[in-house]
């Protein structure tokens, strides 16, 4: 068993990790468990997580550091590849007969992802199943019939000459549920999936494009379709299902060009994960020349816009939503570094946009020298607090929020002016 070579440290493992406490001006804390049933475990009310990537969950030392940083801090969850974007399946044995036969199965990260699964449970964290979707080259190139076509015949291709499958293919949906199944089987808790779009590719790229049986049904219908039909495909394992979104979709009203529109992604997936990572923002966006420098405003902006379209949706149409869960940048990139106080920003502004939980990403899965952002399992201030850091009191200038919100706060303001008692004059 995997579980050995962690004997000690189970020791050492929480028996449960509560909610985050607060901090200057951070949320209340919460319940420590949900009632989503995950077959066994509890999804935390304020689920903490960290990304691992498929090489990481194959290595025991390296499973064995994560598991230490989250005995000993706040992490409550790991975020494991199961199907990676260049389509090979992480793990050993597969018995899905097509990831057989077109070589998903050729270059297995792991053999031992039951055990780990089992050794994550045995430490109190929750084991979350990472699947992208549609970004499937291999099954692509093999199987071209399930393929996105070029108009003028043949495989269609991106920017970086990669093949897409088509998104409105059953058949494609269907291998991807196998695909989770298999992996709640081992004893995952939650399937996500990501690149659950179309590709992102500029209007004339797109234009080329063929899509055979759409049938007319729009990109962001589609998307959403294939959510709500995982769902019920999966309703017997009675664990979450949620989504990976671009950041922009909590900004912009329509689908962003790739099928994800936010009000018809929230009101299917139980959990959407904005990526929300300052870095990836354009110039000018939210009102700062440049995004990356201000991670506290960047992400307390994007996230309230999740959030409070969220809210609207639930109590205006009466409809049932996700939970709003943002993807925060623990990596430096594009010429600014980003350490514990950066990534303790994130997490600020997170909580004060009324979201509670969070997932970190590092592309190589390598969170050490963010540690001091992290709070202590046993609760508390963080190192990076204790330190000096301090929460900014920054009032949250609504007009830079979506324009979805700030037209409906107009119309509010002025429904609210023409229903006001008139002033009486002198």
């Amino acid at each position: 068993m995997f579980r050995f070579f962690l004997l000690v440290s189970i020791a050492a493992a929480c028996t449960s990790k509560d909610a985050p406490r607060p901090v200057a001006a951070q949320a209340a804390t919460a319940p420590a468990t949900s009632t989503v049933s995950t077959g066994g475990m509890a999804r935390p009310d304020s689920t903490r997580a960290l990304y691992v990537n498929a090489w990481a969950a194959g290595s025991r030392s390296r499973m064995a550091d994560l598991i230490r940083i989250a005995d000993a801090t706040e992490i409550n969850a790991v975020i494991v590849d199961i199907k990676e974007s260049d389509t090979y399946l992480s793990h050993a044995g597969t018995r899905i007969a097509l990831a057989r036969e077109i070589g998903a199965d050729k270059r297995p990260a792991t053999n031992w992802l039951p055990e780990l699964v089992d050794t994550l449970l045995a430490h109190n964290i929750y084991p979350i199943a990472r699947i992208v979707v549609f970004k499937d080259r291999m099954l692509a190139e093999k199987k071209p019939e399930l393929a996105i076509q070029h108009v003028n015949g043949g495989l269609w291709r991106d920017n970086k000459r990669g093949a897409w499958v088509n998104p409105y293919d059953k058949r494609v949906w269907d291998y991807n549920i196998a695909i989770a199944r298999e992996a709640l089987d081992m004893g995952f808790r939650e399937v996500q999936w990501d690149y659950v779009r179309f590709p992102d590719v500029s209007d004339r790229l797109r234009s080329t494009m063929s899509f055979p049986g759409s049938n007319g049904k729009t990109r962001a219908d589609n998307i959403r379709d294939f959510i709500l039909y995982s769902k019920e495909e999966l309703k017997s394992y009675k664990v979450p299902i949620t989504a990976d979104v671009f950041g922009l979709v909590t900004h912009l009203a329509d689908d962003v060009g790739i099928g994800q529109n936010w009000e018809r992604v929230i009101s299917s997936a139980d959990v959407v994960l904005p990526m929300t990572y300052p870095s990836h923002y354009y110039r000018g966006l939210y009102g700062f020349e440049r995004p990356h420098a201000n991670p506290y405003e960047v992400l307390r902006l994007s996230v309230t816009d999740a959030v409070e379209r969220t809210n609207f949706l639930r109590d205006s149409a009466k409809v049932k939503v996700g939970e709003v869960m943002p993807w925060l940048e623990a990596m430096s990139i594009r010429g600014l570094t980003y350490g514990p106080a950066q990534l303790r920003a994130q997490i600020q502004g997170t909580y004060d946009a009324g979201a509670k939980s969070w997932a970190l990403w590092n592309p190589g899965s390598k969170y050490a020298e963010y540690e001091g952002a992290l709070r202590p399992a046993s609760g508390g201030a963080s190192p990076v607090e204790r330190s000096g850091w301090k929460a900014p009191n920054w009032p949250l200038p609504r007009e830079r929020l979506s324009k979805v919100i700030v037209s409906r706060d107009r119309r509010t303001q002025a429904a609210s002016d023409t229903t006001a008692p008139a002033k009486a004059v002198p």
